[in-house]
């Protein structure tokens, strides 16, 4: 015969395996979490761009303003992001390997020892290649001079990165310790990154723009 289901037989279940229909909820939702996680849509590598920050960030205002770039003069990109990570002598070092080894990151604003680390084992691409963005800076008669650096593998000098002061407005938006502005040689979107660099330059070169004027700037 059947044991009959009383309230008392059921509060004595519930006693003893009230965990096990919890830890059937919490994997339940841990499932559906994997699944949304799996199938949620994720733009391209070609369609995407960040700038990795190794210092300080104001999110709001850069998030807006990377927001404002995607939107009028790189609108083919469907998202252009940002990454803080912390200038510390434990776990920054780590943080920062891991994402140059995988390949993330299209810009970075390194601190300057960061960046004479990387820079001098051709880490970072030559920047002095490209002649828009020279012709921004001998326009402006800014110098570059501090960027030039040496690569002790092929013993060869190039401009490996912008020194952040003499981008005076990015200091609004992002910060890192005597920075230098640079693209990684892992980069997986380099045409579009140098695009990217040339418009971050632009308008930080001097105090940025309001948000009307970089619409109708031209690099």
């Amino acid at each position: 015969m059947k044991t009959p289901v009383t309230s008392a037989r059921l509060k004595e279940h519930f006693r003893y395996n009230w965990w096990k229909y919890l830890l059937i909820v919490l994997l339940g939702f841990g499932l559906v979490d994997l699944l949304y996680t799996v199938t949620a849509y994720h733009p391209p590598r070609e369609k995407t761009l960040s700038l990795y920050v190794y210092g300080y960030t104001d999110d709001l205002k850069l998030t807006s303003y990377l927001e404002n770039i995607r939107e009028t003069e790189l609108a083919d990109m469907e998202e252009i992001s940002s990454v803080r990570m912390l200038d510390d002598s434990t776990y920054g070092p780590m943080q920062l390997m891991t994402y140059f080894s995988a390949g993330e990151g299209d810009l970075y604003l390194l601190s300057r020892d960061t960046f004479l680390t990387y820079a001098s084992d051709g880490s970072m691409i030559p920047l002095e290649n490209d002649p828009e963005l020279m012709a921004l800076f001998d326009s402006s008669g800014v110098s570059l001079q501090s960027g030039w650096r040496r690569d002790t593998k092929t013993g060869e000098t190039h401009l490996y990165g912008i020194p952040q002061s003499r981008l005076s407005g990015l200091s609004l938006y992002a910060y890192a310790t005597d920075g230098y502005l640079c693209m990684p040689v892992t980069g997986r979107n380099q045409e579009n990154a140098a695009k990217f660099m040339r418009i971050i330059c632009r308008d930080m070169i001097n105090e940025p723009l309001g948000q009307g004027e970089q619409q109708n700037e031209q690099p």
